[in-house]
């Protein structure tokens, strides 16, 4: 392949002279699609096209070269004169469905993929697409058929593996992805991801001694597996076992391209213990490693209000946002939620309500924000007795998270203080009745709502919390 690109270059790009057959420009074009090299590849399409215009192979990549431009109805057009011309081409087929669920087509599309699955010829991706396909069609029970059908082909990708168990969990399907995994595993007991995902499914129902063991398996098949150590880590943060999730952390430094966030997530497992020292040197030593680690300055800054010292907090959270502006990156393009959280919580912990409030504004406008700084954002308006802009945030919050015991305590307390006590009422069952004490102590000795305020302390509501 090297041979060929470099021979491609000194013929197209340096005007020398020199014969190409048709699969040696497939090669060669497939190599700029692989390294996504848009000029070369480009006059490498061209180049096929003028030798060989009318190569079923080079109009393909032709089409290909549109959908990855997002051209899609010109590919569309390119792949439909083909079709005409080749109705059993088990390649056009998939290439048609490619194009079709790219333009929200999803029904033709999966019609195409089963075409196309007919040759045998690369199943894991043609089933992944499709089951990508009946996502978009909110047709899970088939979604989860074609990954599970993607995942025990030759040619499944670590992707689809990953997705499976996003959409067992974005469907309330957890247990049933344990034990599909749990049989995966003994059929594949040397595929990192899935030992992954099921650690990732036992956390999720919090048995998290087995995923804690399905980490570690996943780590021993390859050691330099980051997401598994980082998963690892946060289990052990669950468990209440700060040590050893630090220990977990430090086991990645070397496998780590992003030394800065390694430091920075011990940093924050310090800092949720209250040991505010420790925490701020590994701030620092994620800042040594990345002097544009934004997150890593904001995370000092919450440390340091905690602990009295407002100047250094102010300063600190200052560098964090000049950062962040400098710096913008390209997954968080209307700024970091982590950084604009702690901008927040330092200036409501100063007094400054103003500031506070338009660093949570535009924390929720990122649409990246998590869920406790959701939690963060109701607190920070609840206590400053914002509750028409609380009430709407709690009440689409729980159309997320339907019952949360947070965010239905939070909204009693705010529907009482408001004197809406039927709608107060209405949120009673689910409430955490320790919360609901601690911020809204009225509303346990009201004659009418009080006695409808659960008493057991160990109730579901308050187990889900």
């Amino acid at each position: 392949m090297r041979e060929l690109v470099l021979d491609f270059e000194n013929t197209v790009l340096r005007g020398e002279s020199q014969f190409f057959d048709v699969d040696e420009l497939e090669i060669i074009i497939d190599y700029y699609f692989e390294v996504n090299d848009t000029k070369p590849l480009e006059r490498a399409v061209q180049y096929a096209e003028q030798l060989y215009p009318h190569s079923t192979s080079v109009r393909l990549r032709r089409a290909h070269l549109l959908i990855s431009r997002e051209q899609y109805r010109k590919a569309l057009a390119v792949l439909n004169r083909m079709r005409e011309e080749e109705p059993d081409n088990t390649d056009v087929a998939y290439s048609l469905g490619v194009a079709n669920g790219a333009v929200g087509e999803s029904k033709k599309a999966i019609a195409y993929f089963k075409e196309a699955a007919t040759d045998g010829w690369m199943l894991g991706r043609i089933y992944a697409n499709m089951a990508e396909e009946y996502y978009k069609l909110k047709d899970y029970n088939s979604t989860l058929e074609y990954y599970r059908k993607a995942m025990e082909s030759d040619s499944c990708d670590d992707f689809t593996i990953y997705n499976y168990y996003d959409v067992c969990f974005e469907t309330g399907r957890v247990e049933e992805a344990v034990d599909y995994l749990k049989k995966y595993v003994n059929e594949h007991p040397y595929n990192k991801e899935a030992w992954y995902c099921l650690g990732c499914a036992y956390r999720d129902l919090t048995l998290y001694e087995k995923a804690v063991d399905a980490y570690e398996f996943a780590i021993a098949i390859d050691k330099s597996y980051v997401d598994a150590y980082v998963a690892l880590s946060q289990t052990q943060d669950l468990m209440c076992h700060t040590s050893e999730a630090v220990t977990t952390m430090l086991r990645v430094l070397d496998y780590s391209d992003d030394r800065s966030r390694v430091y920075r997530t011990i940093g924050s497992l310090y800092a949720r213990e209250a040991n505010f020292d420790t925490a701020v040197a590994y701030f620092r030593k994620a800042i040594e490693e990345n002097p544009t680690d934004a997150e890593a300055y904001a995370s000092m800054a919450v440390c340091y209000i905690e602990t009295g010292d407002a100047t250094t907090a102010i300063s600190n959270v200052e560098k964090a946002l000049h950062v962040m502006e400098m710096h913008p990156s390209d997954f968080f393009p209307d700024g970091n939620p982590d950084v604009l959280c702690s901008a927040g919580m330092v200036y409501d912990a100063l007094g400054d309500f103003e500031k506070a409030s338009e660093y949570f504004e535009q924390m929720i406008t990122t649409g990246y924000y998590t869920e406790p700084q959701c939690q963060l954002y109701t607190q920070f308006l609840f206590n400053h007795k914002v509750y028409d802009v609380m009430e709407q945030f709690a009440e689409e919050s729980l159309e997320v998270y339907p019952h949360s015991p947070f965010y239905c305590t939070y909204l009693a307390a705010a529907y009482f203080y408001t004197n809406r006590y039927n709608r107060a009422r209405k949120m009673l069952p689910d409430v955490s009745p320790a919360m609901l004490a601690e911020i809204c102590p009225e509303i346990i000795s009201h004659p009418l709502l009080g006695p409808l305020i659960p008493t057991d302390p160990y109730n579901n509501s308050e187990k889900n919390l």
